[in-house]
């Protein structure tokens, strides 16, 4: 019985460590799949099979490096907010600390007048006679007086 288990462990074992990969051109861009992806399909030898690399740039696992992004210093200044967070915040129509003036733009829509100086102020003035105030600082939302109205 044990000799039946090996002989059927060692023919099996080849055929599960063996998977092609094909490398097609679909709608102008490169595309891997484990199963033929059209007519030009092609397939790539990856000897030995790693985790990690390029494939389609043929970088070695080992030695790839991304590239450093370099940041401007206008984008260090305003807080990461996720998108997630964003679109609440655009629903809501609300603002936050660190928000950049697209994104009040979105949320409040376009200010009624602009004051420039040492900080940036748009007013938003309602038929009703009320304002609301966003101040920005260095490109991002530093601070607001009042609350957006419909």
């Amino acid at each position: 019985m044990i000799k039946w288990t090996l002989l059927v462990l060692a023919l099996a074992s080849p055929s599960l460590s063996i998977a092609a990969v094909f490398k097609c051109d679909v709608d102008g861009q490169t595309v891997f799949s484990d199963s033929p992806c059209g007519d030009d399909a092609e397939e790539v030898t990856v000897s030995p099979v790693t985790v990690g690399g390029q494939l389609d740039t043929g970088t070695d696992v080992e030695t790839y490096q991304p590239e450093e992004r370099k940041r401007s210093r206008s984008q260090d200044e305003c807080p990461y907010i996720s998108s997630t967070e964003m679109r609440r915040l655009t629903i809501k129509h609300q603002i936050k600390r660190g928000m950049k003036p697209a994104d009040v733009r979105r949320s409040w829509g376009q200010p009624s007048s602009i004051n420039t100086g040492g900080t940036t102020q748009w007013a938003y003035h309602y038929p009703s006679g009320s304002a609301s105030y966003v101040y920005f600082r260095n490109g991002c939302v530093s601070n607001w007086s009042g609350y957006y109205r419909n």
